[in-house]
């Protein structure tokens, strides 16, 4: 194992990218410690502790204990989570701008702008309703005041855009999905203290110890499950038919389009928390709604129903943005490829939608699955918080994990094929 980490700091140009994002990871933790000026840090513990893992602490979770703070990260990243929904689905509805999709790498430049100034307008709302409900509930030091609610706003906003800022930043320089890492880290920020009153509860008698030990046992099932997921793949065979050019032929040969059990990874599931979080806002903040809260509320029937439906939604939705059968038969007939028993063309790509809605129909039955199973056993067993360290929050660890990880294979092979050109290599045996 030591041998397999020393070989990541003998690659230099993977050395930089690992202290970049282990560098990024500490200032978005200090970040998560700075509080908003003129708030009560006693006051706003207290509340806190009062909510007993109510909505306040579902959201708290996704910022990796900020919110809790209310430091300058507590809206975290999901303003921008939220305007990448919005401009993932209008991209499917608005002619302009699915034009500007397929436009290519400047097509795409400006969506990005138009969803930064969106997160920032998300952001100012949302740092609004934040201050106003501080203020309401008395969690200010001084009363509050038109200087609380201008530093405020100033200050979360700020704290959001940072977080776009460095996320993007990670995502070029560093190793994974730098927002996809932001929240994953604050998970894992959140995982020893929850199994700490986990084992609290054990301990004291409130929780019978065969629930611990089924918790270890669904981690461990989780965890299992989704690696298998998330590496699974079905692979369609494909034909080269041989081509002959002067003395050369080529082609003649066999090879497979993977297609990926679960092609949006950790997304469906970021995307469908990330919606739900909205009404679940709007009922905490607005006394008018608050009779909707048993409806919305974390665990309820209405809430895991829509949870469901939200992810069977973004899994065949994004996959339909990634992955589209008829690009992907038009590449196999242009370079001399068929599926065998299939003729070129439209036959192709229906074929290859048939298998590609089959498999995300599997992946998005088992997404769903370890997105309700915590709920369940938490009605089982008792244990408080669950979904706070269940199923969603280990699906976005484990895949942001695996893609990390796959990532810095990537490099690490496409370092050991740039050695073998290099003196010694293939290289230096034709010159000798």
């Amino acid at each position: 194992m030591w041998e397999k980490l020393s070989h990541l700091w003998r690659v230099p140009e993977l050395r930089k990218r690992i202290l970049f994002t282990l560098g990024a990871i500490i200032i978005f933790r200090l970040g998560t410690h700075i509080p908003v000026p003129g708030v009560d840090p006693a006051k706003l513990k207290e509340f806190f502790a009062s909510q007993g893992g109510g909505v306040l602490d579902f959201l708290n979770m996704f910022t990796g204990g900020a919110l809790k703070r209310f430091s300058l990260f507590a809206l975290g990243v999901m303003p921008y989570i939220n305007a990448s929904i919005i401009f993932s689905l209008l991209t499917s509805v608005v002619p302009k701008l699915k034009e500007m999709q397929q436009q290519g790498r400047e097509g795409q430049r400006k969506i990005t702008t138009y969803t930064r100034w969106s997160t920032l307008a998300l952001a100012i709302v949302q740092a609004a309703t934040m201050s106003m409900l501080i203020v309401d509930m008395g969690l200010t030091s001084n009363g509050g005041g038109i200087w609380f609610y201008v530093s405020s706003v100033i200050a979360l906003t700020t704290g959001t855009i940072y977080l776009m800022w460095l996320g993007e930043r990670m995502t070029e320089n560093g190793i994974g999905n730098g927002i996809s890492m932001i929240i994953m880290i604050g998970i894992l920020s959140r995982f020893p203290s929850q199994l700490a009153s986990t084992y609290n509860d054990i301990t004291t008698g409130t929780v019978s110890p065969f629930w611990g030990i089924a918790l270890i046992l669904l981690f461990v099932v989780v965890i299992g499950g989704v690696t298998m997921i998330q590496q699974g793949q079905r692979k369609i065979v494909v034909q080269y038919a041989k081509r002959t050019s002067g003395r050369r032929v080529y082609g003649g040969h066999m090879s497979h389009l993977p297609i990926r059990v679960n092609q949006g990874g950790v997304i469906p599931i970021i995307f469908a928390s990330a919606l739900l979080t909205i009404p679940l806002t709007l009922t905490q903040f607005i006394p008018s709604l608050s009779f909707l809260m048993p409806y919305v509320i974390n665990g309820s029937l209405p809430y895991i129903i829509a949870y469901v439906l939200m992810i069977f939604f973004f899994t065949y939705f994004y996959s339909s943005i990634v992955f589209d059968p008829k690009d992907v038969a038009k590449n196999v007939r242009d370079s001399g490829g068929f599926i065998p028993g299939v003729r070129p063309g439209k036959p192709t790509a229906d074929y290859i939608a048939g298998v590609l809605n089959r498999i995300l129909l599997v992946g998005a039955v088992f997404l769903a699955a370890i997105a309700v199973l915590p709920y369940l056993f938490a009605w089982v067993s008792g244990i408080r918080g669950m979904y706070l360290i269940g199923g969603t929050s280990l699906l976005i660890v484990v895949g942001v994990g695996l893609d990390t990880i796959m990532q810095i294979e990537a490099h690490l092979v496409m370092r050991h094929y740039e050695s073998l050109t290099k003196s010694g290599g293939l290289l230096g045996r034709r010159k000798g």
